[in-house]
């Protein structure tokens, strides 16, 4: 398992790819939920148009489930935290409260 993260982007592109093979479909999701099992852990990942306030009849639906066990989970979870570590040491803290991410409108 190698220690560094990669952040790609326009100056940093991905290496040119060897092998094509095809990819599941991609999906969005802006929320998640995770129960556990004694042997697995689900992870749910959704879409909920109304994560903001209420703007759509619409519930949120779940767009995805992984079904991992307890180590790759861990795996999952280490690979998660050096990829953020990466991302903020490029960028700045995500700031998760969105209203410190609102900006106020040009006057």
């Amino acid at each position: 398992m190698s220690n560094t993260v990669k952040i790609l982007g326009p100056e940093n592109p991905p290496p040119p790819a060897t092998k094509i093979t095809e990819a599941p479909g991609a999906v969005y999701s802006n929320v998640s939920r995770i129960f556990a099992t004694p042997n697995e852990l689900v992870l749910d990942f959704a879409m909920n148009l109304n994560a903001f306030g209420p703007l759509i009849e619409e519930d949120a639906r779940i767009v995805s489930r992984v079904i991992t066990s307890y180590d790759g989970a861990k795996r999952l979870w280490h690979h998660l935290t050096q990829t953020l570590q990466a991302y903020e040491q490029k960028y700045g803290v995500i700031e998760l409260d969105v209203t410190k991410r609102a900006k106020e409108p040009a006057q």
